[in-house]
């Protein structure tokens, strides 16, 4: 069988590996449009657990980054003059062009064929192959060649970045924040087993305009960036390989195979770079479409579609997770306010894969410090033991809750009881129904409740604001753009959540309940939920309780809580089918919402 690999990365070059040392009669050969000699950016990692398949696969390519690259387990974060060290997974770092020599010298001791300085710009050239594998990157000339067959989708990120390096031989990976006149840069600095490491500069759009990044040339971008991470980069110069900035390509195809040609590695798919998967993902590609082929031999139109169902699911998960870990980035500033120590911890469960329980297990005395921390300040009252944050108390508009815990049943210890009837030394609240207002109010005062929770739970967030007039000269010129900026509350929300606070006693809380329906974490969807929790709390609400309506996806209700608690400013309740004590000091330790709706021996909680 003669296969024509287009690209000479780490997904081509294993690949061809495999397939050679599986079948060495085969004919293999790929096309790299670089000379052996150009060099191929900086450092790449590998996660813990990616070495393993690799070292099972290729015991001897495996030796030889173990040997040559470096591992850490520590992440060091610095923001606004605090450090912070936590252990975490196990890394592995190298650069690229060591890695890229180890495996062409395995693929040419094997007699692949690598034709370097070939530049393919027509897939049809190789009509005469069995195979063609598309392994030449997020601007595939593969994929291009067949985009009506793939059908691509490609979004840009938001943000830029430049992949740079420094003179340095770190020890393990650094995230620095650094508050400017122009707005935050942020830099990602990690090891790569040589005398150098990988620096990446990460800015919004807003902050490389008014810093005047988007009209420097590229050197003197960099003596700028120097400037900025002066404190962090003890002196030594960024230096550049390749083109400097750039902002991310979100790629996802519908199919990755048509007739006898397929892509994998970012060919296929990519994954922001802010999780270090994506030589990850590129070379479990080439295992699994070597597994595939080597079990299909005679029919590679068998293969093809086997090696795709075995890798998306996987995959899709790695880009949702890189998906949240972007967005955690892209809107760090929310968090900067944060103590360290909590800034700390949510960097770390960033991508929302991370559990507490991860984290503790990982880095037992870093949680027992949060802990403590957690439980001072939410006490006020200096401890050095505490328990996890579910149970640290929390003060709703005068009422003082024992605990984090709500449940929508009458549950002994838990710290707020929505519906139940009152009971001694359990707050409950009393859900109020919309048009039916004042009965209920009279009711829920006369029975002993606490909190009255206003139900607009059954209508659509959108039905709930009044968008700015489009011809109002005073309005912000920017309404519209960004949705429910500039809205106000429609008259009738307005007319009821006024009269739940009058209606209720001074010193005790009122609350909304929302609904969010899949869809609901969409910039949109976030977006129109803090600008509808801000006019709540411009209207002396205390709690907003955001609820799942329909099926959204497992952890979408939860990412709106964190964007309306930490910009609104409002206590926020989350109720996003959560079933365990751990989902909920998840969910709490990280800030994404200040209470949680634990539905226990539900079945259907899943960390968030």
């Amino acid at each position: 069988m003669r296969v024509d690999i287009i690209g000479g990365g780490p997904a081509g070059l294993f690949l061809s590996i495999l397939l050679r040392r599986d079948r060495p009669e085969d004919d293999v050969r790929v096309y790299e449009r670089n000379e052996p000699d150009a060099s191929a950016g900086w450092a790449v990692v590998f996660p813990e657990g990616s070495l393993t398949a690799l070292s099972r696969a290729e015991p001897g390519v495996y030796e030889a980054i173990d040997r040559i690259g470096v591992n850490w387990t520590q992440v060091e974060i610095r923001c606004r003059g605090s450090r912070y060290l936590v252990e975490g997974n196990r890394f592995h770092g190298i650069g690229r062009d060591a890695l890229l020599g180890i495996l062409r010298e395995r693929a040419a001791a094997l007699g692949v064929e690598v034709r370097y300085g070939h530049r393919v710009t027509d897939p049809g050239a190789h009509a005469e192959a069995d195979l063609v594998v598309g392994a030449d990157g997020p601007h595939s000339v593969v994929r291009a060649a067949f985009e009506g067959e793939f059908r691509p989708r490609v979004e840009l990120g938001s943000f830029w970045y430049g992949w740079f390096g420094v003179e340095a031989a770190r020890p393990t990976f650094g995230y620095l924040f650094v508050d400017t006149e122009w707005g935050l840069f942020q830099g990602y600095v990690y090891p790569s087993g040589e005398s150098w490491s990988s620096f990446i500069v990460y800015v919004s759009e807003e902050t490389r305009r008014r810093s005047g990044l988007d009209r420097m040339e590229v050197e003197e971008s960099l003596r700028f960036c120097e400037r900025v991470f002066a404190a962090h980069l003890d002196g030594r110069p960024l230096m550049r390989r390749g083109p400097a900035w750039t902002r991310f390509r979100h790629l996802r195809c519908e199919r990755w195979h048509t007739g006898n040609t397929v892509l994998i590695g970012d060919a296929a798919h990519t994954a922001h770079w802010s999780i270090g998967s994506g030589t990850r993902l590129a070379i479990e590609d080439a295992i699994a479409l070597a597994e595939r082929l080597r079990a299909n031999p005679a029919s590679v139109p068998d293969a093809l579609p086997a090696y795709e169902k075995a890798r998306r699911d996987r995959v899709e998960r790695f880009q949702e997770a890189a998906r949240l870990s972007e967005r955690y980035f892209d809107n760090v500033g929310r968090y900067l306010d944060f103590e360290p120590i909590q800034f700390a911890y949510q960097l770390v469960a960033r991508s929302w894969r991370i559990t507490y329980g991860d984290i503790a297990r990982r880095d037992p005395d870093f949680i027992r410090r949060f802990d403590a921390w957690f439980h001072s300040r939410a006490t006020g009252t200096p401890t050095e033991v505490a328990p996890p944050p579910v149970f640290a108390p929390i003060e709703v508009g005068g009422l003082r809750l024992a605990n984090r815990i709500v449940s929508a049943t009458p549950t002994e210890g838990a710290g707020l009881v929505i519906g139940g009837p009152p009971a001694p030394g359990t707050a409950t609240a009393a859900p109020v129904r919309s048009g039916r207002l004042a009965p209920d109010l009279a009711s829920a005062r006369e029975s002993g409740y606490l909190l009255a929770l206003l139900d607009l739970g059954s209508r659509r967030l959108t039905d709930l604001l009044v968008p700015p007039p489009p011809d109002d000269r005073t309005a912000d010129p920017t309404a519209g753009a960004v949705p429910g900026l500039g809205a106000e509350l429609a008259p009738d929300v307005a007319s009821e959540v006024s009269a739940l606070r009058a209606g209720w006693p001074d010193g005790l809380p009122v609350g909304v309940s929302l609904g969010l329906a899949p869809g609901c974490d969409s910039a949109a969807g976030i977006a129109e939920a803090v600008a509808l929790a801000r006019l709540l709390k411009r209207s002396n609400v205390d709690l907003v309780l955001l609820q799942a309506v329909g099926e959204p996806p497992p952890g979408a209700v939860t990412q709106v809580a964190d964007a309306v608690r930490n910009e609104s400013g409002l206590v926020v309740a989350v109720d996003d089918r959560l079933g365990t004590l751990a989902e909920a000091d998840t969910a709490i330790a990280a800030g994404r919402a200040d209470l949680c709706v634990l539905r226990f021996g539900s079945g259907e909680g899943k960390a968030r």
